[in-house]
């Protein structure tokens, strides 16, 4: 018999399987119907309630499918804003801007069509700079609120632009010259780290970088990156108040970048410097200017001025060909003008009928190439020929406007107007510039061989400032001789040369002949104009700034092959003196063998060929020299000055010895003159 605590669940189970058998085995006896489960009341009650539900259901489906709208589009995706911001598909990398949204759809994608796909430039939402005012806040020290300082600004949208301007912003910052920034303004989400990192920029780099690109910038709109760009550089205007600033011009820059900087730079009266292509190899000698220089990178124009003697053919065309081969870079072509004799040679003629200037020109620029045509057929006079030349050119702006007077015989290089422009910039313009540069008539690009007299050879002088124990080194230096090849005048000179020359030939007429000052001390191989230069710049105590380069390569060469004298003395000079071989006067040999050598012509870059690793010397540290060639210094040259101006004013003047002497007006001679003691 089994026990009460036997009886376990197994147990049960194994029983009632056991009668389960036994009952179906049984044949129906007592029951006469099928065997059928009994039904209880509440599962009744619940299938009811489920066959309502579904009831109700189905008739729902049925309106819903029957009264659907079928004119719907495709529903627009609408962006997603955060804080009032923008779009969250924009990167960002600091906490303060809005935090970026994962595409989820694009994330589950296989990696084979996981490519990224271009952004959609379409974005025109409210403008922020979420990293701009704290650089701007730090460059405080630069003095950006004053109007006039040493800030400089390097802009750029394009990647590729911004590699072109990073040597040069460094190698700026380098000269200690300036406050040296760079902005970047484009779309590109690189971070300024990895801008600096790539482009091999170092802590030795003394650049302010700001990075003035907007919120959402890769996928913003054209109008809104211009409008940003705008917007930007007139923050940067406000904190920093740049001087100048240096754009990329070689065509990699972004096209809406260049119209916002442009526009906006134009109404706030900046101005814009555009480095051309190469301009690493060339325009290196940018970065050795200061803030004021470059501030006045629009202000200096230049006309040339090339006075073609009859049958002067070969030598006009060889010297036009020249200019065509200059590299002006992104400055504005000068202006050129043609005095062209009475009777034009026939390959002259067929020349000119295809030369154009500049060469390539546009419907901005145009044509700047004048020609004059002289009406007489005799022989002019030294006194006619000076009027005709100087009258060839005026100054628009006498302090702005300046001209470059060249000759036939003249062969440029190339860098001739890089070394121009660097020169004015510097000289006339820079913040460190002293009052000695209101005693520069202009800028030599030929180094004469000979003094004006075409006899004696002329030595350049070296530098004797130099710390002990170092040799001499060779400078540009100052002569109070000007030159008739290849030079340039400042225009105010050129004002007042115009003024001294209308009185000295009213003297000429009205007085006799100087007693001591008529003595001509330039060569009839010069023209006539020359010496009324000389005259001005003795009692001014004018100088001419020339060239002295450490190797053989110059601005300028001289081509005396085809030389021709001057109209106004060629009936005076003998044969040998046009440039004949056969003579035995030593003199004269010297002259012609020393205008026959020949110089080769600097090609490669301005900075391999000027001393002191390409920064111009002060013009206080520069050797002076007297028209006679002796080395002087300023206050010896004003003495020497003051001694000829009275010589002349009594002589050449009309002056008594006991008038007052008149006080000199800026761009005026009359101070120099008593002939009519109206004028001033």
């Amino acid at each position: 018999m089994m026990s009460a605590h036997d009886a376990s669940p197994f147990a049960t189970i194994s029983r009632d399987e056991e009668l389960g058998k036994k009952d179906d085995d049984h044949k129906p006896g007592k029951r006469s119907m099928a065997w059928s489960p009994r039904v209880q009341p509440h599962l009744q009650k619940r299938s009811a309630k489920r066959l309502t539900i579904g009831a109700f259901v189905l008739l729902a489906f049925y309106l819903f499918f029957k009264n659907m709208p079928t004119d719907l589009q495709q529903p627009r995706t609408r962006p997603h804003y955060q804080r009032g911001s923008g779009p969250t598909k924009t990167i960002q990398t600091k906490p303060s801007a809005p935090s970026p949204v994962i595409d989820k759809e694009r994330a589950s994608q296989p990696a084979s069509s996981a490519r990224p796909e271009a952004p959609v430039h379409d974005y025109g939402g409210p403008i922020k700079f979420y990293k701009l005012a704290a650089t701007l806040h730090a460059a405080s020290n630069t003095m950006g609120s004053q109007s006039v300082n040493r800030n400089v600004l390097f802009a750029a949208a394009s990647l590729k632009s911004a590699a072109i301007l990073l040597p040069f912003a460094c190698e700026m910052a380098g000269q200690e010259r300036n406050y040296v920034h760079f902005a970047l303004m484009g779309r590109d989400d690189i971070s300024m780290d990895l801008l600096r990192t790539v482009n091999g920029v170092t802590k030795e780099c003394d650049v302010m970088f700001h990075d003035a690109r907007p919120d959402f910038s890769p996928i913003s709109s054209d109008f809104r990156m211009k409008v940003s760009v705008s917007a930007g550089f007139s923050h940067i205007n406000t904190y920093i108040n740049p001087q100048a600033t240096i754009i990329d011009g070689s065509g990699e820059e972004d096209g809406f970048f260049v119209k916002g900087l442009k526009g906006r730079a134009q109404i706030l009266g900046r101005t814009i410097i555009e480095l051309p292509e190469n301009a690493e190899e060339s325009m290196l000698w940018l970065t050795r200017l200061d803030s004021a220089s470059l501030s006045a990178w629009d202000k200096a124009r230049v006309d040339m001025l090339i006075h073609a003697p009859p049958t002067s053919s070969g030598s006009l065309i060889r010297l036009l060909n020249s200019l065509k081969q200059a590299d002006f870079y992104s400055s504005a072509p000068p202006r050129l003008t043609i005095d062209l004799p009475h009777d034009v040679d026939e390959p002259t003629r067929r020349y000119l009928e295809t030369f154009k200037w500049p060469p390539k020109t546009d419907s901005k620029t145009g044509s700047l190439l004048s020609l004059h045509h002289r009406i007489p057929q005799r022989g002019l006079t030294p006194e006619e020929n000076s009027i005709r030349f100087l009258e060839t050119f005026w100054p628009a702006d006498p302090f702005s406007s300046h001209v470059l007077v060249l000759s036939p015989q003249t062969e440029l290089s190339p860098l001739f107007f890089h070394y121009l422009k660097y020169s004015i910039l510097e000289y006339k313009y820079s913040a460190n510039k002293y009052d000695g540069h209101e005693n520069m008539l202009g800028i030599s690009l030929e180094l004469p061989e000979v003094f004006l007299d075409d006899k004696t050879k002329f030595e350049p002088p070296f530098n004797n400032n130099s710390h002990s124990g170092e040799s001499p080194v060779v400078t540009s230096f100052l002569w109070q001789s000007p030159n008739s090849n290849a030079a340039l005048y400042f225009g105010e000179k050129w004002v007042e040369l115009h003024d001294f020359v209308s009185h000295l030939l009213s003297s000429q007429h009205l007085l006799p002949t100087p007693a001591t000052l008529n003595k001509k001390l330039i060569s009839k191989s010069y023209p006539s104009w020359l010496e009324h230069i000389l005259k001005l710049a003795r009692t001014r105590g004018y100088t001419m700034l020339y060239p002295n380069f450490r190797n053989t390569e110059a601005l300028a060469t001289m081509h005396t092959e085809l030389y021709q004298a001057p109209e106004e003395y060629a009936e005076e000079l003998e044969p040998e003196d046009s440039g004949s071989i056969l003579t035995a006067d030593p003199a004269r040999q010297l002259r012609i063998l020393q205008k026959q050598k020949e110089t080769t012509l600097a090609r490669k870059s301005l900075l391999s060929i000027l001393p002191f690793e390409g920064t111009l010397p002060q013009l206080l540290d520069v050797p002076i020299i007297s028209f006679d060639g002796k080395q002087t210094d300023n206050i010896k040259l004003s003495n020497e000055a003051l001694e000829y101006s009275k010589v002349f004013r009594r002589e050449i003047g009309g002056c008594e010895d006991e008038a007052e002497v008149k006080s000199q007006v800026r761009l005026k001679s009359g101070d120099l003159f008593c002939l009519n003691e109206g004028s001033s």
